[in-house]
């Protein structure tokens, strides 16, 4: 009885509860570069977008050390703010985030721009299971030329097309990766990789034998590991 009486209470309070948590998703900004990757050469062009308020007018685009970006040539519509900086230099590499006029704040964006002759092009963020590809790019040709591609500072691949593709990205992808072709090399940048898995597992081997043991203890209760296949 006490429960039916408390139950329309409830449920006005849960009601409640969804609205508020809606309204703060939705509410959330997010800050997203045309083109999307993190690296550029000096004299590119570059557009800001702020996306996630109600009201884009207020929406304004901030680098941790120059602060509100006032140069650029701002654009709004009812769902964001844009920023496009036409020619942008090495002094514009660094943090980058949007915010609104009631102090919400979209996640950093580290970008680096360079007058350097490599840069390495990678999406700012993925999600898991989604395919990508990083491309090794240099500013004086279009054609695609060989490229080693590293992942926090371990060599992991050798292209001949300048280009790495990852079918399906997993938490394990997730690091600082550069790229070297023809003896230059790009600077470093992160791919975050969205998804449920909070970590990664890896299994790392030295050399063969420490292969062949794995595989002797995974298969031991099948009757698969002889004492020839442990030698070393």
């Amino acid at each position: 009885y006490k429960l039916s009486e408390q139950l329309p209470s409830l449920l006005w309070t849960l009601l409640a509860l969804e609205h508020v948590f809606l309204w703060f998703v939705s509410d959330s900004l997010i800050l997203r570069l045309e083109p999307n990757r993190l690296q550029f050469f000096d004299y590119d062009s570059l557009i800001f977008h702020c996306e996630g308020s109600h009201d884009p007018t207020g929406l304004k685009i901030v680098h941790r050390s120059k602060g509100e970006l006032l140069r650029c040539q701002t654009t709004v519509t009812s769902k964001r703010s844009s920023c496009t900086i036409p020619i942008i230099f090495p002094e514009d590499s660094g943090q980058y985030w949007c915010e609104s006029g009631d102090g919400k704040r979209s996640d950093i964006i580290h970008i680096t721009v360079t007058d350097g002759p490599v840069i390495l092009e990678s999406p700012i963020s993925v999600v898991e299971g989604e395919a990508v590809t990083l491309r090794c790019r240099r500013k004086t040709t279009s054609s695609n030329l060989s490229a080693d591609f590293y992942k926090d500072g371990r060599f992991i691949r050798r292209s001949s097309t300048g280009n790495m593709s990852i079918p399906s990205v997993s938490k394990c992808d997730e690091g600082f990766y550069k790229c070297i072709s023809v003896g230059r090399e790009s600077a470093e940048s992160l791919m975050a990789v969205q998804g449920e898995t909070h970590q990664c597992y890896q299994i790392k081997f030295k050399n063969t034998c420490d292969i062949t043991i794995f595989s002797c203890l995974l298969f031991m209760q099948c009757g698969r590991c002889t004492a020839e296949g442990t030698h070393c």
